[in-house]
């Protein structure tokens, strides 16, 4: 830009000086040499500075463009994946006592209870009272009774075809199946139900986990989302 702007300059400055003295010779040979100078100065800052100004113009015009921002792309926020684990299952032995076939083992979802939300607002039970606490000493082979007394919390009554199913752990001697009283167990109704059981005859601890079975085959227990256990656990002694 430069060397450019010096050959402009060195140009008009030749080509002025020669229109100045040619025209100054037709018009008056004897002229005052200091005005020939004079004009010549004159003529070629008039050019400079309106080439100047135009430069300065073009520069500030392309200074002054300012090239927009690239789109900026909006992150998407990751998507959660909801989990929903049911507490209660229905084990092979349970299912085989009761006659059903056992649930999945890739879900250990309970046997006739495919969706176990479905009915989780109508069937849904509260433990009120249990007899023989956790921890109970009991000889090999000694029967003894267990009862629940529970609480219906759900929107939905409970009859006599309700029942209460082994899903876990040792059965102890009990029936797979308990089937409910005659009657109706209306919301914020209570049951009671005993179940005759028996030590078994190895020495140790022994646990069996227990639920609901409606008439419709929703299995349901305790719990803030129905799903709990209610359970019978005891300790197995020698007899001394």
């Amino acid at each position: 830009m430069q060397r450019k702007f010096l050959v402009i300059l060195i140009l008009l400055v030749v080509a002025s000086l020669m229109v100045s003295c040619t025209s100054s010779e037709a018009v008056a040979t004897e002229a005052d040499p200091n005005q020939k100078v004079t004009f010549a100065l004159e003529t070629v800052y008039a050019q400079l500075t309106s080439t100047l100004q135009s430069m300065a113009a073009a520069a500030t015009a392309t200074a002054t463009s300012t090239p927009e921002p690239p789109p900026t792309a909006t992150p998407v926020p990751p998507t959660e994946t909801p989990t929903n684990v049911f507490e209660g299952t229905l084990t092979a032995e349970a299912a085989e006592a009761a006659g059903e076939q056992p649930a999945p083992a890739e879900n250990n979802a309970p046997a006739n209870n495919n969706n176990a939300d479905e009915g989780k607002d109508c069937y849904h039970a509260n433990l009120e009272y249990e007899s023989v606490p956790d921890g109970t000493v009991f000889l090999q082979g000694q029967p003894f009774v267990k009862e629940w007394r529970l609480k219906n919390i759900g929107s939905c009554d409970w009859n006599g075809n309700f029942s209460l199913r082994w899903v876990d752990g040792e059965i102890m001697g009990a029936g797979s199946t308990i089937p409910f009283p005659d009657g109706t167990i209306p919301t914020w109704g209570y049951l009671n139900i005993e179940v005759e059981m028996k030590a078994p005859l190895e020495v140790g601890t022994y646990r069996g986990n227990w639920m609901i079975v409606s008439d419709d085959g929703k299995i349901f227990g305790i719990g803030p989302n129905a799903k709990g256990w209610f359970w019978v656990e005891i300790k197995v002694v020698a007899e001394k």
